[in-house]
C-alpha cells in the first residue's frame, strides 16, 4: 500500500488502524477522532467535521509521521482527551491531563438531569461527589451562574484539574478534595437540592475484563473500590447524601444499565422513592433517579 500523504488519505488510514483495534470500546467514532487527531497535529481551530479541513493538503514528512504515531497510541488504548490535552464537554473546552478519571461525553446527560431539577430554584445548591477532573460540577456552574456548586472527590490531582479549569474559564464551582461528603460545609446539611455522583462501581474481579483504553489509562480507584461487588462507594453516596439533601432532594446516579436494579434496592433501602431511569439516545449512560421524601 502506498504511503498516505494527503489529509484524505491519512484519515483513511487512522480511521482503519483504531477500527481494527481491540483495546478501545467499539462505540467509538473512529472517523471523528481521525479528524480531531488531525486538526491537533495541523494547529487548527474550530474544525467539527471534514469539511472545515483541506482533504487534498499534504502536510510535511514530519507531521504525517507525528500524526501517524498518534493514531497508532490512540488504538493501541490511549484515550484521545490525553493525546490533545483536552475535551469538549457540554459546549466547554476541559484542559486534561492523566490522573483522575477522563471525562466522557456520556457524563453530559448528568448535567441534563440535574439541570431539569434546579433550573427553575432561585438559588439552587448542587454538589457532585466523585467529581474526578469535575466535568459535571463544571458544566452545572457555568449553565446557570447562581447556582452554588461543589465537587467532591478523594483524588488531589483530580481536584487540582477542576480548580484549573474553572479558573481559567471563571467559573464559580468550588471542588474540595474530599472523603465522599465530609468536607462539604456543615452549613450545607439539609441544604442540597441535587446530589449527583458517577461513583466507582466496577466489581473487582470484573477490573481485567475491560478495555485497555480504560484499565491501561485510569487509576483503579477511579473505576472501582475494589469490593467483591463493587458497591461500597455506592452504598456509602446514597446513604450518605440523606444528611446534606433537603426534603424532596434528588440523588442522580450514572451507572451502567446492568446496575439499575440493584442501585434502585440500595436507594429504597435508605429512605429513597425511586423516579426513573434517563438514558441518552445510544443508551451509552443510563442515570438512576432517586428523591428523598418531601
Amino acid at each position: 500500500m502506498a504511503e498516505p500523504k494527503t489529509v484524505s488519505e491519512l484519515l483513511d488510514t487512522a480511521e482503519l488502524v483504531m477500527s481494527d483495534s481491540t483495546h478501545i470500546f467499539d462505540d467509538h467514532d473512529n472517523r471523528q477522532e481521525a479528524i480531531e487527531l488531525m486538526a491537533h497535529v495541523l494547529e487548527l481551530e474550530d474544525v467539527e467535521d471534514e469539511d472545515d479541513l483541506d482533504m487534498d493538503e499534504v502536510p510535511s514528512p514530519s507531521t504525517r509521521n507525528r500524526y501517524l504515531a498518534l493514531a497508532a497510541r490512540r488504538a493501541a488504548g490511549e484515550p484521545l482527551p490525553f493525546l490533545v490535552g483536552h475535551i469538549v464537554f457540554y459546549g466547554y473546552e476541559l484542559k486534561v491531563r492523566p490522573g483522575p478519571f477522563v471525562p466522557r461525553p456520556s457524563s453530559e446527560l448528568t448535567v441534563d438531569r440535574v439541570l431539569k431539577r434546579i433550573k427553575k430554584k432561585k438559588k439552587p445548591v448542587f454538589v457532585d461527589v466523585a467529581t474526578g477532573a469535575g466535568p459535571i460540577a463544571f458544566a452545572v456552574s457555568a449553565e446557570i451562574p447562581p447556582a452554588e456548586v461543589s465537587g467532591a472527590d478523594i483524588d488531589d490531582k483530580g481536584i487540582a484539574q477542576a480548580r484549573e479549569n474553572a479558573k481559567l474559564l471563571d467559573v464559580a464551582a468550588q471542588f474540595r478534595v474530599s472523603d465522599m461528603y465530609k468536607a462539604l460545609p456543615g452549613r450545607l446539611r439539609g441544604k442540597v437540592d441535587v446530589i449527583s455522583g458517577h461513583v466507582p462501581y466496577v466489581p473487582h474481579g470484573e477490573l481485567e475484563d475491560l478495555p485497555r483504553e480504560v484499565r491501561g489509562f485510569e487509576p483503579v480507584f477511579t473505576l472501582s473500590d475494589e469490593s467483591e461487588d463493587g458497591l461500597h462507594l455506592m452504598r456509602r453516596a446514597i446513604n450518605e447524601s440523606r444528611e446534606w439533601l433537603k426534603p424532596g432532594g434528588w440523588l442522580l446516579l450514572e451507572v451502567s444499565d446492568d446496575l439499575v436494579g440493584k442501585i434502585r434496592k440500595l436507594a429504597k433501602e435508605a429512605g429513597f422513592k425511586y423516579e426513573g431511569v434517563a438514558s441518552d439516545d445510544d443508551d451509552l449512560s443510563v442515570v438512576v433517579e432517586t428523591r428523598l421524601p418531601g
